[in-house]
C-alpha cells in the first residue's frame, strides 16, 4: 500500500466554497489520505460542513478551536499529522484530482524531499465571470544547490512562496519543528517554505497546473493597509538570501528586482480604491518605503530595468515624494478606468450577439 499523505485544510467562514475544497480532496485518485479539517472558531456554517463530511469519510478528522489565524490552525494540525508526507490546500481552493498522485510520484521517482506543481489563479468576479491565469513551474529534478540555481523561474511563476501546490515530508517537518510563525500579519507562508528548503537535499517538480487558487474579488479587496508590509517583504528576502548564501549562489541582480518590485507593490496598494488615505499620509508612507537603505541602492542599480525604477530612483534621490505620489495616482487611476471601459464594451459586444 502506498503510504499514508496527510492534508491539511485550515478553515475559517468558508461555507460559501467548503464543500468543493473537501470533495477535491476526497476524490484524489490517490486514496491513503487523512484530511484534517481544522474549524478556527468559524462563526458561519463551516463547523457543521466539517462534522458532517467526518460522518461520510472515515479518512476525515475535524477539529474545532478558538480563533487563532490560518497560521496556528496549520501549526495545531501538523501536531496532529500522521502521514509520511504532508500536504496543505486553503478552504476556498480546489486541487486537482491527480494532484496527491502526481506529486508523490515525483517524490518517490526523484529520491526528492519535496515536489512541487504549478497552479491555476482561478478569477471569479461579481458577475460570474472567470479569468484564468495559468502558473507554470519549470519542471525540475535535482540537489537543493541545483534548485537555488534556478529559483528565478519559480519564484516568477509564484510557485516557491507557499506551502499549497507541494508535498513535504512529514518528518523533516516534526524533527526540525519547522512550523509557521503567527506573529507576521503576511508572509508566514513563505517563511515555512524557505525554513523547509534549509533542510532539503533534493527537490523535484511538475510543469502542470494541479493547485487551483479560487480568487473571488468580493473577498479579496482589502480595507487596510499594513504598515509593516515592506518591513516583512526585507525579512523574506534576507531568508532568501541566507539560503543563497549557504550554497555559495550569487544572485544580487535577481535580489535587487524583488526589492524594487516589493517596493512598488507596497506603493500601489496605497492606491486600492477600498483604502482610504489622505494624500499626506500616502506621501509619509512613501518616503517610509524608499529611503530605506537597501530599497534605495536596489533601485539605483536597476535604473535600466524600466521606466518606473528610473523615475522612482530619480525622484527619491531628489526626495519629490509628491511627484512620486501623483505619478502612482495616475498610474491606478489610468489602469482602473481603462479597466472599466474594457468591461463596459465587452458587455456591449456581448449584448448585440
Amino acid at each position: 500500500m502506498n503510504p499514508l499523505i496527510t492534508v491539511i485544510i485550515p478553515i475559517y467562514n468558508a461555507e460559501k466554497y467548503l464543500i468543493n475544497c473537501i470533495e477535491s480532496v476526497m476524490n484524489q485518485t490517490y486514496k491513503n489520505t487523512q484530511i484534517l479539517l481544522v474549524n478556527d472558531g468559524s462563526t458561519d456554517h463551516s463547523g457543521q460542513i466539517c462534522d458532517e463530511y467526518q460522518k461520510m469519510d472515515s479518512r476525515i478528522k475535524v477539529f474545532h478551536k478558538e480563533n487563532g489565524g490560518v497560521s496556528s490552525a496549520r501549526n495545531f494540525a501538523i501536531s496532529k499529522a500522521d502521514g509520511e508526507y504532508m500536504c496543505f490546500v486553503d478552504a476556498d481552493d480546489e486541487i486537482e484530482a491527480h494532484m496527491l498522485e502526481e506529486l508523490y510520484k515525483c517524490i518517490i521517482n526523484n529520491a526528492a524531499d519535496l515536489s512541487i506543481c504549478g497552479h491555476k489563479s482561478v478569477c471569479i468576479e461579481k458577475n460570474d465571470k472567470i479569468a484564468v491565469c495559468y502558473h507554470i513551474c519549470t519542471s525540475f529534478q535535482g540537489s537543493i544547490q541545483q534548485f537555488l540555481t534556478v529559483i528565478d523561474n519559480f519564484l516568477a511563476s509564484e510557485s516557491i512562496q507557499g506551502p499549497c501546490g507541494k508535498l513535504f515530508r512529514t518528518e523533516i517537518i516534526k524533527n526540525k519543528n519547522i512550523l509557521f510563525p503567527q506573529e507576521l500579519s503576511f508572509g508566514e507562508d513563505t517563511v515555512f517554505v524557505y525554513r523547509y528548503l534549509t533542510h532539503c537535499i533534493r527537490i523535484g517538480s511538475i510543469d502542470r497546473c494541479l493547485y487551483f487558487y479560487m480568487k473571488r474579488s468580493i473577498d479579496t479587496l482589502s480595507t487596510t493597509f499594513r504598515t509593516d508590509r515592506m518591513k516583512i517583504y526585507l525579512y523574506l528576502i534576507r531568508l532568501l538570501e541566507n539560503l543563497l548564501h549557504e550554497y555559495h549562489i550569487d544572485k544580487k541582480h535577481m535580489i535587487e528586482k524583488i526589492i524594487c518590485g516589493a517596493a512598488i507593490s507596497c506603493i500601489g496598494e496605497l492606491y486600492n480604491n477600498r483604502v482610504e488615505l489622505i494624500s499626506i499620509k500616502r506621501r509619509t508612507i512613501i518616503k517610509d518605503v524608499l529611503l530605506d537603505e537597501r530599497v534605495l541602492a536596489s533601485f539605483r542599480k536597476q535604473l535600466s530595468n524600466n521606466i518606473q525604477n528610473w523615475i522612482v530612483s530619480i525622484f527619491t534621490n531628489l526626495r519629490w515624494f509628491g511627484v512620486i505620489d501623483g505619478y502612482f495616482y495616475i498610474k491606478e487611476y489610468t489602469r482602473n478606468n481603462l479597466t472599466a471601459a474594457f468591461a463596459l464594451i465587452r458587455k456591449c459586444i456581448s449584448s448585440t450577439e
